[in-house]
């Protein structure tokens, strides 16, 4: 059996407008002003947390701001407005359903694993995958091979393939082993041709 991974945030998943924009948002519905230093703030505290795998970089992001309420409050608020956000290219839906006539398919992605099913759900397209990998659960992010093999232990196949828009998702799949197609935001028709299984 071979399996294919797909990366969330910029491949499955995009959002309709610049992500600063939709964290204003977010900063606003609970009666807080977003201001540019309060999203800098919160940007570059999230950041330096995410890329450490502390516990919780969401709060710990909101937490270094001077917003008035609650950090746990903004999370939820970011979360509420990301899972609305998020858009998947039109033809995902069907092509994923093909797939899953001859492959196995999960996802792999960067994050937090219950924020990102979040997403996922909102989506519409979760029904598709057989498994869902996230580098929180692992303990370090792609490029790193420990998410990639935490997605083999979670998905036996006897060869894997990663769908990707990031370096990290390229050269992080070619250094476990796998293939790996970089995602140029054109659709998921070519698969699975794109895909040089050997």
């Amino acid at each position: 059996m071979r399996a294919i991974f797909f990366d969330l945030d910029g491949t499955l998943l995009d959002f309709e407008q610049e992500y600063a924009d939709l964290l204003a948002d977010a900063v606003e519905a609970v009666g807080a002003e977003a201001t540019d230093d309060a999203i800098e703030t919160y940007s570059e505290a999230f950041y330096d947390s995410f890329a450490a795998c502390d516990p919780d970089p969401i709060r710990a992001g909101f937490a270094a701001t001077d917003l008035d309420p609650d950090p746990g409050a903004l999370a939820d608020a970011l979360l509420a407005r990301e899972a609305e956000a998020c858009r998947t290219p039109e033809e995902a839906d069907a092509v994923l359903s093909r797939l899953t006539d001859e492959y196995a398919l999960g996802v792999l992605t960067n994050g937090l694993r219950e924020w990102q099913l979040e997403k996922l759900r909102a989506s519409g397209i979760a029904e598709h995958f057989d498994a869902v990998v996230a580098s929180y659960e692992a303990g370090a992010h792609k490029p790193d091979p420990e998410p990639f093999r935490l997605a083999e232990e979670r998905l036996p196949a006897d060869e894997y393939a990663m769908v990707g828009d990031s370096d990290a998702d390229v050269a992080g799949a070619r250094d476990a082993g796998w293939i790996a197609r970089r995602y140029d935001g054109g659709g998921f028709d070519d698969l699975p041709g794109a895909l040089d299984w050997q």
